[in-house]
């Protein structure tokens, strides 16, 4: 779905301790998100949603430059996407445990199916003068 514009993953269960994973003991949760030498984020940000009881979404934008990246801590949502050199449109569920990652040129939005926890990270500080208002409309 938008070629490798949009990656979708899910973090599998158990592993190695090197590998990208989530594990789950008397401790609780621990999601090893990233885990790579040639990768590094230079922006973090928490947000949460609740679209059922604010009637609210996240997103309706994209960006020329950055790269975006998410992982989804709780519940459930679904995120809108529009590919604006192709077209192309698609609505993804995701829930906690899968990480999501968002080119350039790919509008998106957020519509959370309850209450939902997300971490984002980028590559690149953030800039605001690279953030470009695109209301994604999936019929």
């Amino acid at each position: 779905m938008l070629g490798t514009k949009v990656i979708v993953e899910r973090l599998p269960v158990g592993g190695q301790d090197h590998e990208e994973r989530r594990l789950y003991n008397a401790r609780g949760e621990m999601a090893q998100i990233l885990n790579r030498k040639a990768e590094t984020f230079r922006h973090l940000v928490y947000w949460d949603l609740d679209t059922p009881g604010s009637d609210e979404e996240r997103g309706h934008h994209y960006h020329k430059r950055e790269t975006e990246h998410f992982y989804i801590l709780t519940g459930e949502a679904e995120i809108l996407l529009e590919d604006l050199e192709t077209g192309e449109k698609a609505a993804l569920n995701v829930e906690a445990g899968t990480r999501v990652h968002i080119s350039p040129g790919v509008a998106h939005a957020y519509h959370s199916l309850g209450y939902c926890q997300v971490l984002e990270y980028s590559p690149d500080p953030y800039d605001p003068t690279d953030t470009y208002p695109h209301r994604v409309e999936i019929t």
